[in-house]
């Protein structure tokens, strides 16, 4: 029974080193993000800044970067801040431009399932098999006695697990900060992830569509003007 643990815990030791080729998911948290590129002034009637390569914003993400540009995606953290008076629906009231021509963001949910990694390739794993200890023959190259390790269930259930934790990481976020038909509140300012498809990067705007450009701005009051006192010069 030992000498059965034993091998078992060695075999699960192998498969934990193996189960690294599974990528970790580095949430983006665009809540949380300094360095954003502002695309207008302050006190535009919409404020909107944003930051490309937002998949390297926290950490490396590598499975989910290579996902990304060979599905043709960029994904990028923005901030808005609505300074109108009244409610503005992002999809309907804000129009986003990539290089001044109008672009729709991929929703998050068909994004997320674009660029997640494989689960059932690390199926492969499962006929893993190693040897520890026992005897070489330096004429042959064999060898002989030895414990034999069936790492490979070990190694394939630990990668499935990690793909798949990852994956609904980056699906939880990203539909987190979805801003597909988001409704900005006058004064609030809101974080989102934009999925585009594209391969390239190119500046970026937001702006009020037409039906929208009349509403009114925010504008701070003003305390009137003290009135001066009259002169005495004249008595």
């Amino acid at each position: 029974m030992r000498k059965q643990f034993t091998r078992l815990a060695a075999a699960a030791a192998v498969a934990a080193t193996i189960s690294s080729c599974a990528g970790s998911y580095h949430a983006i948290r665009p809540d949380r993000l300094g360095n954003y590129q502002a695309a207008t002034q302050a006190g535009a009637p919409v404020e909107f800044e944003y930051r490309y390569s937002a998949l390297l914003a926290n950490g490396a993400n590598k499975k989910y970067v290579k996902k990304e540009r060979k599905q043709g995606y960029q994904v990028v953290a923005v901030k808005v801040k609505n300074n109108t008076s009244t409610d503005l629906n992002f999809s309907r009231d804000l129009e986003l431009t990539f290089s001044d021509r109008p672009i729709m963001p991929v929703p998050s949910v068909q994004a997320a399932n674009d660029m997640k990694q494989g689960v059932a390739i690390y199926l492969l794993y499962v006929l893993g098999i190693g040897q520890v200890g026992g005897t070489r023959d330096p004429y042959t190259g064999q060898t002989t006695g030895g414990t034999i390790l069936p790492w490979g269930p070990f190694a394939a259930a630990g990668n499935m697990i990690g793909a798949s934790s990852a994956n609904k990481n980056m699906r939880n976020e990203f539909a987190k900060f979805d801003l597909t038909n988001k409704v900005i509140r006058p004064g609030e300012t809101v974080y989102g992830i934009v999925p585009l498809r594209e391969a390239n990067v190119a500046p970026l705007k937001l702006m009020l569509r037409t039906s929208a450009a009349s509403v009114p701005v925010t504008v701070p009051a003003t305390p009137p003007a003290a009135t001066p006192a009259p002169s005495n010069g004249g008595q």
